[in-house]
């Protein structure tokens, strides 16, 4: 088979972008490649190549996952099964940190995954920050090393094996410096009222469960996360501000948990959705 017959084969059962990025990986080359040369003859492995990634694209395998690769903030960030594929809308997150312009703060990413967010932090933030990766899974944290190591900030960013931020609470001292805390943490509800009604669905089984859902509501995670900000604040005299990702129907809610906070603002995306939650304590 060519480039071309699996395109007219297949062009109605998968994305078109998808199929060409998919080809393009089972023949190991680029999708300009599987563009320019509709003629190009597969040999029957690589044909064989291209059917498994189809199949597991039409199960509803996250892209990410069969390529094993996802860009954010225009890096491009290993990723496997046991991390949260990146998306688009969290670049909004690393924006807002990157307008408070820190230049001599503790910036921890609190759940960081593949590392897409604390390691573009690390690349645009100089200065004398000191920049701290969380995750309770040591899987995650381990794809969030490789990809430090490839983009050059490993040295630049320690990384820690805690539930949220517990390490600080058994070690308050190691807080010397005002601190800016990242948290992208679960916020679906079982019940998906918190996912956007155009947003997929089917990719969601394939993807960590834990760095998903997060009880009834959704905010069970960041319930734990206010009352670990709230002991944290009563023995650290340093101020926190904190930047959490939300669901578009959390912001009421999420008023409520943060009560205690000094302040708190709310920031919509490019959609006209809420989006980022600024607590200040």
């Amino acid at each position: 088979m060519t480039i071309k017959d699996i395109l007219i084969k297949c062009h109605k059962k998968i994305d078109s972008l998808d199929l060409e990025l998919l080809i393009a990986e089972a023949i190991k080359k680029s999708r300009e490649f599987v563009l320019a040369h509709p003629e190009f003859k597969l040999t029957k492995n690589q044909e064989l190549k291209t059917k498994n990634l189809l199949t597991r694209r039409r199960r509803g395998e996250p892209l990410a996952y069969i390529l094993g690769h996802k860009e954010f903030y225009g890096l491009n960030f290993k990723v496997n099964e046991s991390v949260l594929v990146p998306r688009p809308e969290t670049e909004m997150l690393v924006e807002e940190v990157l307008k408070l312009q820190p230049k001599d703060n503790i910036i921890i990413d609190v759940g960081t995954g593949s590392g897409n967010i604390i390691i573009n932090l690390a690349k645009n933030l100089k200065n004398k920050n000191k920049f701290i990766a969380i995750d309770i899974s040591t899987k995650a944290l381990a794809v969030a090393k490789q990809n430090a190591k490839i983009h050059k900030v490993f040295g630049n960013i320690k990384f820690i094996k805690s539930d949220l931020l517990d390490h600080f609470l058994k070690h308050p001292a190691s807080i010397k410096k005002d601190c800016i805390i990242v948290a992208n943490l679960p916020y679906l509800d079982f019940g998906w009222k918190t996912l956007l009604k155009s947003s997929e669905t089917k990719g969601l089984k394939f993807e960590p469960q834990i760095a998903l859902y997060a009880g009834a509501d959704g905010l069970d995670a960041y319930r734990q996360l206010a009352r670990q900000l709230e002991k944290l604040k009563s023995i650290v005299e340093n101020r926190a501000t904190v930047l959490c990702e939300i669901g578009h129907i959390q912001k009421k809610e999420l008023e409520k948990i943060f009560s205690f906070a000094h302040k708190i603002e709310f920031k919509k995306d490019l959609a006209g959705k809420w989006r980022v939650c600024i607590i200040a304590l």
